[in-house]
């Protein structure tokens, strides 16, 4: 039998109070290479795992304890399916799904119950014959009551479905063209407010030969019927955005975007920016913010004093504030490529060389700002990560949020035996760190960027560990 660990850590935040960490873990389940998997979340009681092995869907569950409950296979149409997304409630989950049937593409969603019963199935639309199947992408809202599914149909043109997971109805399909729409050179954003409208952001014109032309074509729909899809561009002024996300303020009916830019130098990243456009945009805020010499001196280290900018960042989460402003998290991620060569044994010509990626995840940066775009605060989160051959899965970090801060959540070092740690945030940019759990004798590989926040006090973690499965519930209480 498996052995199961449940592990109490006490741990110091500041000197005021403490808080404790409960840790339960599964049974462990075998890793093939054909098996992929997603968390569902917790159901009545039960974690539940789905898994997807080269066409057979099944549900696992695990009790509070996390013991193998039961496992159930899922049949969908008896057809070869191809698997878009899911979502959950607390009693229920949605697959959806797409198949051919007849030549032509069908696209569908089924219901199933905490027991993995199917509860309803409703076929979303038929796209008729497709001579290539489209890449559905799959965008879920914040609250997860709406489902937007989209693929560009020809060069110019994208097709959009949004579905009411509440009422399992498919609530509008419409397409839109963007005249100039250039595949291998726009960079296409898109999002569903919790009303059901569609965002997109289109980033044109985003290379230093073409700086003043670069701009965001926004196209909206409010999904409202006889409601047209409205278009309008955002011109950057003469800025090069490089690295930016998008997302929906529900509560202030607005949105909004973040990240990086520069104006002189490519190779490096000269500030910060950020774009609010409420419902009328010719009420939009669009504001930049130059990294000042201290930040860039405290984050890359004094060296780069004589060429200012940050190398190698990206922008991980943007987090909406209640006032309406924006925090965007950024962290500084490298990879390098080497060839290494080895020579045969048994032929002493016979060299056989192979490529090996170090993949380094390093600081992270916090920049907050207010809702008329001007800087608030910045802080800098220290961590070193660094790992060979894995694609990174193990590094990086979760974020967990609750109404009071953040918490930042990852591991230490990349290696078998780890120790967890965390950043506790607040709104004021003040933070503490702490050490969380110590991996030794628990045989865990933490994958954080594959958690799931189940409430306020909860994350599932999945860990892959030498071919086999667990997953960690973290209690932080």
């Amino acid at each position: 039998m498996t052995r199961i660990a449940s592990i109490l850590l006490l741990v110091l935040f500041g000197a005021s109070w403490t808080a404790a960490q409960k840790v339960t873990i599964s049974d462990e389940l075998p890793m093939r290479t054909d098996l992929s998997y997603d968390i569902i979340g917790e159901l009545r009681g039960k974690v539940l795992l789905f898994r997807n092995e080269v066409n057979k869907f099944g549900v696992q569950a695990f009790d509070e304890n996390m013991r193998s409950s039961w496992e159930k296979e899922i049949e969908l149409d008896k057809k070869l399916i191809n698997l878009i997304g899911i979502t959950s409630t607390s009693d229920s989950f949605t697959l959806f799904y797409y198949f051919r049937e007849r030549g032509s593409t069908i696209l569908k969603a089924a219901t199933f119950d905490a027991s993995a019963n199917l509860r309803d199935s409703v076929t979303l639309t038929d796209l008729g014959f497709l001579f290539v199947t489209p890449e559905f992408e799959f965008i879920v809202s914040e609250d997860e009551s709406k489902v937007m599914i989209y693929y560009p149909d020809r060069d110019d043109i994208f097709r959009v479905l949004v579905f009411d997971n509440q009422t399992m109805k498919l609530l509008w399909e419409k397409s839109f063209k963007d005249d100039d729409y250039n595949e291998t050179e726009d960079v296409v954003h898109m999002m569903v407010d919790n009303r059901g409208g569609m965002h997109a952001v289109i980033e044109k014109d985003h290379f230093h030969s073409r700086q003043e032309r670069h701009r965001y074509e926004v196209f909206r729909y409010s999904g409202i019927l006889g409601a047209e899809i409205t278009q309008f561009a955002v011109p950057l002024k003469g800025m090069i955005t490089f690295d930016v996300q998008f997302d929906i303020d529900n509560k202030n009916n607005r949105l909004t975007g973040g990240g990086f830019y520069y104006e002189k130098n490519p190779e490096r990243a000269e500030g910060a920016f950020v774009l609010f456009i409420p419902e009328d945009p010719n009420g939009a805020v669009l504001k930049f913010k130059a990294f000042d010499d201290d930040f860039v001196d405290r984050l890359a280290g004094k060296e780069q004093r004589n060429n200012r900018g940050l190398e190698e960042i990206e922008v991980r989460d943007l987090v909406l504030r209640n006032d309406g402003g924006l925090l965007i998290i950024g962290e500084e991620n490298k990879n390098y490529y080497r060839r290494m060569t080895t020579a045969n044994r048994s032929m002493v010509y016979d060299n056989m060389s192979r490529s090996v990626v170090d993949y380094f995840y390093e600081d992270l940066f916090i920049l907050a700002f207010y809702p008329d775009g001007n800087l608030h605060w910045n802080t800098i989160l220290h961590k070193k990560q660094y790992s060979q051959d894995d694609e990174g899965v193990f590094s990086s970090y979760f974020l967990f949020k609750t109404p009071a801060f953040l918490r930042l959540i990852f591991n230490d070092e990349i290696k078998f035996e780890n120790t967890v740690s965390e950043y506790v945030l607040r709104g004021t940019g003040q933070y503490d760190r702490n050490s969380i759990l110590s991996t030794e004798n628990l045989q865990l590989r933490l994958r954080f960027r594959e958690g799931v926040q189940t409430s306020p006090e909860r994350i599932l973690v999945p860990s892959e560990r030498r071919g086999r499965l667990r997953i960690a519930r973290i209690d932080l209480l």
